[in-house]
């Protein structure tokens, strides 16, 4: 993983092409990207550096419920970086027999066969040996091509190319140690959601531990109550350790919510732990903060003497799918 680590801002040089690019329908700057796990992680990110994007995302099988109207004014994009993602191809078998505008991103398989078949847009992404979650950035500039997004394609390899790659990994190696033992719990703002997430799936699938993520505020009005334990319960908190993703771009009460949080559960014997997200974009810190995320889930998976790359269980869960 460290080497896909250090060959992170190569993907930022990379020219999508689009097969079938008369088919794309005039305006195609709403989207629908059906995708999941790493695969749909570019959209997010996409949405973290301009949340004014009209970008929805759909993880499941079939197609979002929303109205036809809408589908039919949205392109449908089905991202599998495998191609190979069952979910993501029912979505665009559904979306394509409904007569929708579907583009596919992938770097082959199952996926492109059904694109090509139907003669459907199609960017086929560079097939490195690199986990998905790690090709946010050639996700992010296919979405941005389809889009005719010529400005944020720009600033998307531009801000990718000059990326430190090293960023984060004494402070990850540092939070690994603290780490030991217990479970993260990640929070960020809801403007953080795709960081927040990705550090939770890096844990899951790098460093092969569980760990989970909330939002602020609405984490203070449920979860939080979840951590005042009776004596007989301390010991299912005591397991975790909260990480808080502090941006300045944060509503100031975000950040007081934060701070009165962190306060009440120190004092309730839960670990805490701080990480600013740094930066001086929405995308910078989108970036920076996968890197940083990535680097800490490399050094838990080096704590526990884990594979740090693959992810075994999910393909023994998927080859059992495949059984009748």
């Amino acid at each position: 993983m460290e080497e896909q680590i250090l060959h992170f801002a190569d993907q930022f040089s990379w020219e999508p092409s689009i097969e079938n690019a008369e088919r794309l329908p005039a305006d195609t700057s709403s989207l629908v990207v059906c995708g999941m796990g790493g695969s749909h992680l570019g959209a997010r990110l996409l949405l973290r550096h301009d949340p004014t994007l009209d970008i929805r995302i759909h993880s499941d099988y079939g197609l979002p419920s929303e109205p036809a109207e809408r589908l039919r004014a949205s392109l449908i994009v089905a991202s599998s970086y495998s191609g190979e993602t069952e979910e993501t191809l029912d979505a665009a078998r559904a979306a394509s027999d409904a007569g929708f505008a579907v583009a596919v991103v992938t770097t082959g398989g199952a996926l492109a066969d059904f694109a090509r078949e139907r003669a459907l847009p199609l960017i086929l992404l560079e097939k490195q040996s690199v986990e998905p979650r790690m090709a946010v950035g050639a996700t992010m500039l296919a979405l941005a091509r389809l889009m005719r997004a010529e400005a944020l394609e720009k600033e998307i390899r531009e801000t990718g190319a000059a990326i430190d790659v090293h960023a984060g990994e004494t402070e990850g190696a540092a939070l690994a140690a603290r780490l030991a033992g217990s479970v993260p719990v990640v929070y960020a703002s809801a403007l953080n959601a795709s960081t927040a997430y990705f550090w939770k799936i890096a844990f899951n699938e790098t460093g092969k531990i569980p760990a989970f993520y909330n939002l602020f505020p609405e984490v203070c009005h449920n979860e939080l109550s979840g951590f005042d334990a009776v004596p007989s319960a301390r010991s299912l908190s005591s397991r975790l350790h909260i990480l808080e993703l502090h941006d300045t771009d944060d509503h100031p009460r975000i950040g007081k919510r934060m701070r009165i949080m962190r306060e009440l559960l120190e004092a309730r014997g839960v670990a805490v732990t701080t990480v600013e997200l740094s930066g001086r974009t929405g995308l910078e810190k989108a970036l920076y903060g996968v890197l940083a995320g990535i680097w800490a889930a490399v050094a838990v998976a080096k704590t526990y003497q884990a594979p740090d790359a693959a992810t075994p269980l999910i393909a023994e869960f998927k080859k059992e799918m495949l059984e009748p």
